[in-house]
């Protein structure tokens, strides 16, 4: 039973018990309160914007809790192969995945990750990886492994526990032994709980289009959560779990997927924010200030957003500090086009004409370039999650893939991929004069 209860937004009423908040009150995840969510300069978009990665997190476990409580009681598969005690340590599990999923987010969210350190230098435990670690940049997600593996080591949580969020949360984490000895009795049990988490349908995903809508002051990212949810289920089908949807719940979830697609284009990649993400990133790169990602879990954990705006309040009482005094009295650069697919040559052929043109007439220019999936589905069973819709027959039912039954869906599954061309505001008049 749970035993504490907090008031959201979104959710109404989220609930937790005494070892969830135990992990809620840490450190590690009070930081979140300090992290935004849409990075602080989505706010000079939209004003309303301020809320953070803590109130998401605690969110995303809320809907996690529903999801798993939903797939578990839509099919016998769950209550006559597991006891009431290993399906409690599972709603655990999936639930606090929830919960840390964005723990290892840095200031600012995505923008400083690109100082992030080589993954190989983290100091995680690689005995809970898949293979050897990548020859890569770390990424936030690698953060949060190592963060969810320290809270481990205080004995916040088990090894077992701990080692099985991880594997939720990142691809490239492996389940223990525990997890592996359930997924013996309920085939594909890991790879299923790991689409509550990070799937084509997931916790964090059904949280973050109706959060950020919300304080966005948009109507882009709305759907119907409840009727979504009562619509999904699991089921058997060639020696492994699938997730299902029932007929009338397709238009849930289509209206999901417009949601993010709306939001893609009209909040999360809108022209100022790409431009000042620009600037935000060069004020980092150009070393205006100076932004080092440690890979002390406990020195990570003492970065926020606040830490790093002083420094780039401090940086622009510098003039010589392009970036940061732009920044941060929001003097934005123009966008002059938005090349929605760079594949098609009339579109490479214009961007090389831009370039071309303002590089013999010194007009400084930048680009921005944004590549999104909105999905996975229909792109084949290495990648795609795999759902099917339920359909009626004369006989039952038959599962059909998705992404066969919707034709919505087939329209809208093609990569989000465009350029934003921008010269610096100094430059404007001088391509006025040209063009």
């Amino acid at each position: 039973m749970s035993s504490y209860e907090l008031r959201d937004p979104i959710h109404k009423r989220i609930s937790f018990d005494a070892f969830e908040r135990k992990i809620i009150d840490h450190p590690f995840f009070q930081r979140l309160r300090f992290i935004s969510q849409l990075g602080f300069i989505q706010s000079y978009v939209y004003p309303g914007a301020l809320h953070d990665r803590f109130t998401h997190a605690l969110g995303a476990m809320h809907v996690a809790g529903r999801l798993f409580g939903r797939i578990t009681s839509s099919s016998n598969i769950f209550r006559e192969r597991l006891s009431s005690d290993e399906l409690n340590e599972l709603r655990t599990r999936v639930r606090l995945a929830g919960l840390l999923h964005d723990i290892g987010h840095g200031p600012f969210s995505h923008a400083s990750e690109i100082v992030f350190p080589k993954l190989e230098t983290l100091p995680i435990n690689w005995t809970w990886w898949r293979g050897t670690p990548e020859n890569r940049q770390a990424v936030h997600e690698d953060y949060s492994v190592l963060l969810i593996q320290t809270l481990a080591k205080e004995g916040i949580l088990s090894e077992e526990m701990a080692q099985d969020i991880c594997s939720l949360v990142h691809a490239d984490a492996k389940p223990s032994a525990w997890l592996n000895a359930r997924s013996e009795k309920v085939p594909s049990l890991q790879k299923v709980l790991k689409g509550l988490v990070s799937g084509e349908v997931d916790c964090d995903r059904m949280d973050y289009l109706l959060r950020d809508s919300y304080y966005c002051g948009v109507a882009y990212g709305q759907y119907d959560i409840d009727w979504l949810i009562s619509s999904m289920g699991v089921e058997e089908r060639e020696d492994e779990l699938v997730f299902t949807i029932s007929e009338n719940g397709v238009r849930a979830f289509e209206d999901l997927l417009l949601a993010r697609y709306h939001m893609i284009d009209q909040v999360y990649c809108h022209k100022t924010k790409a431009g000042f993400t620009h600037y935000l990133e060069q004020a980092i790169i150009q070393k205006e200030i100076n932004l080092v990602i440690p890979t002390d879990p406990y020195a990570y954990t003492a970065l926020h957003d606040g830490a790093v705006i002083e420094q780039l309040f401090e940086a622009s009482r510098n003039d010589q500090h392009y970036w940061s005094v732009h920044l941060m009295r929001r003097l934005t650069a123009r966008r002059l086009l938005r090349l929605h697919d760079m594949v098609v040559e009339e579109d490479q052929k214009t961007l090389e004409e831009l370039k071309q043109l303002c590089d013999a007439n010194g007009v400084r220019w930048f680009t921005h370039t944004i590549q999104k999936e909105l999905t996975h589905l229909g792109e084949g069973p290495e990648k795609a999650q795999k759902i099917y819709v339920k359909k009626k027959t004369i006989h039952g039912h038959t599962l059909v893939p998705i992404f066969q039954y919707s034709d919505l869906l087939q329209k809208y599954n093609e990569k989000l991929q465009f350029t934003d061309f921008f010269i610096l505001r100094e430059d404007v008049g001088k391509f006025e004069d040209i063009r």
